[in-house]
This record gives structure tokens, C-alpha cells and sequence, in this order.
């Protein structure tokens, strides 16, 4: 099944504001914060460290801590926590929002149609699930604070590939148990995902895959080769998850080697602890810096890579880029179904 220069023509935008919008979305963290969160949360905290303050001051003063005193900390705890469901409620809506648009996208690609809404599909296996990089709080898109509230120390990889996707396209993955945060998911099944899996990557702006050695990748490798999609797809390489969470690496470095052994034909760059994104367009580039770094000119280095990457992919969101499933986007004017 194929779809993509055969369908209607595309205005293609310039490269500038390609680029100038992939530096916001790596770049806007401060300007975008989860503001009911923080002030909530940070007035709480306030609250309860000043009442626990008094009141460790009154014991050691002889008297005792009024009744005011208690109920100033019990206020700060209570506003901590309703600020903290607010959060978690929020980002419950927004992903359930995000696993809808997918679903749609899902219904009308496998109805033939070209989805209006630019989209990209995230091909991993079900067992790395989990996988976590460490992502600087500066690094984060507006668009990814809005959805998922105040980022912790660490994003899943989804969640990464979600900060610079989502600016401007959906991104969409299959899942058996749908997560909390990163790409719109569509529940599917051993009996139709092969089918699910197809449909959605011929119409796709682009492929992201984790290529380790299991069954079900090697099949998706083979189905990108066969149909010639290898210049939209990106090769994601986990980086090793940090010692606290080293649990949840599920041997990358194993999984990644064999994967180089059983694709050669990706040509795939040894593993990398601190992770990366390999193009494997025309061009082909690789994009680092998904891990851990340590002084500022490595959290430089990363942005720099995450800037470029993102204008990458505005490139093939837009029209840009190689052509290979954005070429047929359908407009309000035209709801045809691109040739088959």
C-alpha cells in the first residue's frame, strides 16, 4: 500500500520559518511554565515550612504551637496536594484528547483517506515501554508544558519525541496498555496491527523506529524497505537510562547490537550511551544528545541537535521535505483519497 507523491499538490513553505519555529519549540521552556502548578504548589510548600517553622520555635520556646499554627500547615499540605491532582488531572484529559485524535487518524487512513492533520508514527516495541532519557527543563516546548504540566528531571522517550512533534503535527503510536504521557495511542491487537501499522506509515509525514532485534521490528523493517519509505524514517537509539532508573534500560545496548547484526542494510552507528536520532533521508545525519550531560557546553550541544532535528521535521510536516506521505495532505478543498 502506498500513498504520498501520487496524491494533490502541497504549498510548501519557507525554510526560515521552518527553522525559526524548531528553535522555539527546543528552546521555550521558560517562557511557557505550568503556572497554576507552581504557584500552588510553591505557596503550599511556603505555607507548611513556615507553620512547621513556628512550630518547632514555639516547642523549644517552652509554650505550645496554637491551633492556628496547625491548621496554617494542614492549609499549606492541603493546597500542595490539590495543586498536584490539578496537574495530574489535567494531563490525564490532555492525553486521553491525544489518544482520541489518534484513534481518528487510525479510522480514517485505514478508510483510505489522507488525514488533514499532519502526523507522524512512533515504531517501538511494546517491552521498552518505559524507556527513560534525561531531559533539561529549558529544553521543553510549550505545547509539551500546556499538555503534561511541570516536566520531572527525566521524560520518557516519547515524551521527548512528543516536545518537538507536537508543535505542528500529531504523533502517533500502537500500544497494549496505553501510557500517561508522549504519543497519541491506538490500542491494537496481534491479529490487526500489521495492518494498523502499514496503513498509518503510508500516509505519514515521517517513521520513527527503535530497531532492536525483535520479531515484530524486523517485520516493520521490511515493510519500510519494500515500500521505499527509508526517506522519511528516523532511527531512535534509546540512551541508557540514569543509575537511579537503570532497571527500566532492558539491556538497550544488547537489543541495539542485535538489531545492527539482523539490519544491516540501515547501517546502523554503534550504541551510544547517551542516545541519539539517526536520518536515514537522502542526507543522512544523526542527531545526538537524548541523554545525560553534565556542563553547559554539552546542554549547548543538545539544543543545537534538537533545534536541527525539529526543523527537520517541520521540513516534512510542511512539504519540505523528501517526499513519501506529506505530498498528498488533504485541504478543506479537496477530500479526495489520494491514488492508490
Amino acid at each position: 500500500m502506498k500513498a504520498g507523491a501520487d496524491g494533490g499538490d502541497r504549498a510548501r513553505s519557507s525554510a526560515a520559518p521552518a527553522t525559526a519555529d524548531a528553535e522555539g519549540s527546543a528552546r521555550s521552556m521558560w517562557r511557557h511554565r505550568d503556572v497554576p502548578m507552581l504557584v500552588g504548589g510553591g505557596l503550599g510548600c511556603l505555607v507548611t515550612v513556615v507553620a512547621l517553622a513556628m512550630v518547632v520555635a514555639a516547642w523549644r520556646g517552652g509554650g505550645e504551637a496554637s491551633d492556628w499554627l496547625w491548621g496554617l500547615c494542614a492549609l499549606g499540605l492541603v493546597t500542595t496536594m490539590l495543586s498536584y491532582y490539578d496537574s495530574e488531572a489535567r494531563l490525564r484529559a490532555y492525553q486521553q484528547r491525544r489518544n482520541r485524535r489518534a484513534c481518528a487518524i487510525r479510522d480514517e487512513v485505514l478508510a483510505g483517506r489522507n488525514p488533514a492533520r499532519p502526523y507522524f508514527v512512533y515504531l517501538r516495541p511494546f517491552a521498552v515501554d518505559g524507556a527513560f532519557v534525561e531531559a533539561p527543563r529549558n529544553d521543553a516546548d510549550e505545547r509539551y508544558v500546556e499538555a503534561y504540566g511541570w516536566p520531572s528531571a527525566h521524560h520518557d522517550l516519547e515524551s521527548a519525541l512528543a516536545l518537538l512533534v507536537y508543535r505542528h503535527s500529531d504523533l502517533v503510536a500502537l500500544s497494549d496498555d496505553p501510557g500517561r504521557a508522549g504519543a497519541g495511542y491506538v490500542r491494537s491487537s496481534e491479529l490487526t496491527w500489521q495492518q494498523e501499522v502499514a496503513a498509518l506509515c503510508a500516509y505519514a509525514e515521517g517513521i520513527f523506529i527503535v530497531p532492536f532485534d525483535f520479531e515484530g521490528t524486523a517485520w516493520e523493517v521490511a515493510m519500510i524497505d519494500v515500500q521505499g519509505w527509508r526517506t522519511k524514517t528516523f532511527v531512535v537509539m534509546p540512551a541508557k537510562p540514569p543509575l537511579a532508573l537503570a532497571g527500566v534500560g532492558r539491556h538497550f545496548e544488547r537489543l541495539w547490537e542485535a538489531g545492527r547484526v539482523r539490519y544491516p542494510a540501515l547501517g546502523l552507528p554503534a550504541y551510544d550511551a547517551g542516545g541519539c536520532i539517526v536520518d536515514l533521508g537522502d542526507d543522512m545525519a544523526i542527531y545526538r544528545g537524548f541523554g545525560a550531560h553534565k556542563t553547559i557546553g554539552d546542554g549547548r550541544a543538545r539544543r543545537h541537535d534538537l533545534a536541527q532535528l525539529a526543523a527537520r521535521l517541520v521540513a516534512l510536516s510542511s512539504g519540505n521535505g523528501p517526499a513519501g506521505g506529506c505530498e498528498g495532505r488533504e485541504t478543506a478543498d479537496d477530500h479526495r483519497a489520494p491514488e492508490r
